[in-house]
């Protein structure tokens, strides 16, 4: 199938460099995220508008907005404490940082979608998926500190063929631990993880937060990275930590 969305080659290459060179800025990795995306964007909403959840999601009148759901800390609060709400709330860890309106406020997606001609549907779907970034780690296992980010993120690239993703990984390869034993072991399991598990853009996350974590994982059919990657992470060593405090994830 063709697609009437192109790659921003120049504008996107750009942006990857600034967002490797300073990892903070995180306006420059959705930038070549979705400058780079194009095609990618158009296969990936095809393939959830095909799928019987997506199909039932984009009927709905008015259309969900996920981001709404999970900053209603409160009524996740009320969910079961086994449940994937409660593991989200934890995950969080009570802070802002790291949450989905966190992510959106950089994303600045309307703007996006005006100049990468989009369509309405299209800005949903990326919205959601924008939106899914901290469950994908709830949901897959990964920790919200450098290694756990760096897994999540080879994880999506398995997940979603989005050049920028795969440009990014022999960058995250390079960053070893002071003791790297298994580190390329590491990443690329967390690609094969990705690509392994059913598509997590195709999940009715709204009928799943209030189910146990357990039982939102066989219902979807993906192992945590704990089972995935029993070897575990290595530890972060002098250089990933000098990472994390660039980005300030934790």
């Amino acid at each position: 199938m063709s697609s009437s969305l192109r790659r921003h080659w120049s504008k996107g290459l750009r942006s990857l460099w600034r967002f490797i060179t300073t990892p903070s800025d995180l306006a420059n990795s959705f930038e070549a995220m979705f400058a780079l995306a194009g095609p990618t964007v158009e296969r990936e909403f095809q393939r959830f508008a095909e799928h019987p959840v997506g199909q039932r999601l984009l009927a709905e009148r008015p259309r969900r907005d996920l981001n709404a759901l999970l900053t209603q800390h409160e009524a996740l609060a009320a969910m079961p404490p086994d449940s994937f709400a409660a593991a989200y709330l934890a995950y969080l860890g009570g802070e802002d940082m790291g949450s989905a309106g966190y992510f959106l406020e950089a994303a600045h997606l309307e703007e996006s979608a005006a100049r990468f001609g989009w369509s309405d549907d299209h800005l949903w779907f990326v919205r959601r998926m924008a939106n899914s970034h901290d469950l994908f780690h709830v949901v897959a296992g990964y920790d919200r500190d450098v290694t756990g980010e760096i897994g999540v993120i080879a994880f999506t690239a398995g997940q979603v063929p989005l050049l920028p993703l795969r440009l990014l990984l022999p960058y995250l390869l390079s960053l070893k631990p002071s003791e790297p034993i298994g580190w390329w072991r590491y990443v690329a399991g967390a690609y094969r993880h990705g690509r392994e598990a059913p598509s997590l853009a195709c999940v009715d996350y709204e009928a799943m937060l209030p189910k146990p974590l357990a039982e939102v994982r066989r219902e979807i059919g993906i192992r945590p990275v704990a089972e995935a990657l029993p070897a575990g992470a290595p530890a972060k060593g002098w250089l990933l930590e000098r990472v994390e405090r660039n980005v300030a994830l934790v």
